[in-house]
């Protein structure tokens, strides 16, 4: 669980109406996203970028690399060699984790605004663009991604967004 100013907390579930915590690793920066593959954590953590913790004993997770991205990390998904972090003013950061030791920049997309979410299904990367709603970024070449449209959510908020199937299906902020 990405837990703010506290970090990334790993809390155990085996028994739902009793979860325990059983570990915890204080990320740099606030953590506002994670995702779990294998045996790293991909934690978007704001201002500090993009950390991977190595939770292979969820008891004592342990710093694995960072990619410190140039805006304000909130969100990310992890596919392939690939982290698709929205990196707020920065708008979408491509980082290509082969090395989780020394993950490096592979390309961007400056988005118009605030990218606070990302999820990407196939050759597409649907962000969350703040007052902008959701824009459809082309990322099938991860180097050089392309804008392919735009959508305007009607308060211009975009804050989140999910994909399924055809739709995707966006969280947009009240006024």
């Amino acid at each position: 669980m990405a837990d703010w100013g506290s970090g990334l907390q790993i809390i155990d579930i085996s028994n739902p109406a009793a979860p325990t915590l059983k570990g915890n690793y204080d990320t740099y920066g606030n953590a506002h996203g994670v995702q779990v593959v294998g045996n790293y954590a991909y934690v978007a953590a704001g201002y500090a970028g993009l950390e991977i913790i190595d939770i292979s004993n969820p008891t004592a997770p342990t710093f694995k690399g960072n990619y410190n991205t140039s805006g304000n990390a909130n969100n990310l998904q992890v596919v392939g060699n690939y982290a698709y972090v929205a990196d707020g003013n920065s708008g979408l950061q491509i980082i290509n984790i082969s090395n989780p030791t020394a993950p490096t920049l592979k390309g961007n997309y400056s988005t118009s605004i605030f990218a606070t979410a990302v999820q990407v299904v196939g050759n597409y990367a649907y962000v969350a663009d703040g007052y902008l709603g959701l824009d459809i970024i082309d990322i099938s070449n991860p180097a050089a991604p392309t804008f392919k449209g735009n959508y305007s959510t009607p308060s211009h908020k975009a804050y989140s967004v999910q994909v399924v199937g055809n739709y995707a299906y966006v969280a947009d902020r009240g006024a």
